[in-house]
């Protein structure tokens, strides 16, 4: 089955100076840019030429300078496909030099064979130390000879001996321009930011408990005696889901100022209007599906 070229693939990771590390924190970082009202706002002064309404230019944040630079750096990711904006922008933002480092076979001596073709070894070998080992800013190396006629058990315990051996610590790769704040954050926290956000601007009628439900926000601790009712538990996700609101909101405005992903309030940052956002979000649903056929019937007529 062909693959669709929508779907994201390995490939688009990297280009010939720099690679990314396969994150999903990279995709969740530009969905919830594109939630944050300070990013919104850098969207407009540069599309506008620096001409605001009243209204926002009251809104403008004492740091605006700093999300002007995200903006300048990330563009405008109301009008990008996650996959088009990680090859033109993502890998240079995240991106290190060099491909990552992987194991590569160089040669096979058939069994029983009554000589190894030496030329063809060496020249595997020379291929390898030429280019493939550069391109991956020269990891330390083992060149192992692997007898094929063992079983994989004997083979896996002979080799990782080797390398309790002559393993070594990586070297610290290159700073990119941009870097996560934290890589063990509970993915499930960033999930629940980006989907109660959305459906606040999606459904900016409903009721607290309505996006709670619909977000499939659940107490995690014990329920309290009062909370044994429809009523209790009612208000209890509504609580939930106002914190969890809240924490998403600074999640994306520090996003906007290029830290992510952090839970912390912001020194400064917009307040989050679900109406306005019911707009934008629209805009952008509207133009992400034009984009996304343009890219198949493009691709099937090929």
């Amino acid at each position: 089955m062909a693959i669709s070229p929508l779907a994201l693939r390995k490939s688009d990771f990297q280009n010939e100076k720099l690679h990314v590390e396969e994150n999903r924190l990279y995709r969740m970082w530009f969905e919830l840019l594109a939630l944050s009202p300070s990013y919104e706002l850098a969207r407009r002064y540069r599309s506008r030429n620096g001409k605001l309404s009243a209204k926002d230019q009251a809104r403008l944040p004492k740091d605006f300078a700093k999300v002007l630079e995200i903006y300048d750096a990330f563009g405008n990711v109301q009008k990008y496909l996650f996959k088009t904006w990680l090859v033109e922008r993502g890998v240079g933002l995240f991106g290190v030099p060099g491909k990552p480092s992987s194991v590569v076979p160089l040669s096979k001596i058939s069994q029983g064979a009554k000589a190894p073709n030496q030329q063809v070894i060496n020249k595997a070998i020379a291929q390898y130390l030429g280019k493939t080992w550069p391109s991956q800013n020269k990891p330390g190396a083992i060149i192992l000879a692997i007898p094929l006629d063992s079983t994989r058990q004997k083979v896996l315990k002979s080799i990782k001996k080797i390398l309790d051996d002559y393993i070594e610590v990586p070297t610290p790769p290159e700073t990119p321009k941009f870097s996560l704040a934290t890589k063990g954050v509970h993915m499930q926290n960033i999930t629940d930011a980006m989907s109660v956000l959305w459906i606040r601007a999606a459904r900016p009628d409903w009721k607290l408990w309505q996006i709670g439900e619909e977000c499939k926000i659940r107490k995690n601790r014990k329920p309290r005696s009062y909370e044994h009712d429809a009523t209790g538990e009612m208000r209890a996700l509504e609580q939930m889901t106002s914190r969890k609101l809240k924490t998403a909101a600074y999640i994306a405005e520090n996003a906007a100022r290029g830290v992510f992903p952090s839970q912390s309030k912001p020194k400064h940052f917009v307040k989050f209007d679900p109406i306005e956002f019911n707009q934008i979000i629209s805009e952008k649903n509207a133009w992400v599906k034009k984009e996304r056929a343009c890219i198949l019937a493009q691709n099937k007529s090929q």
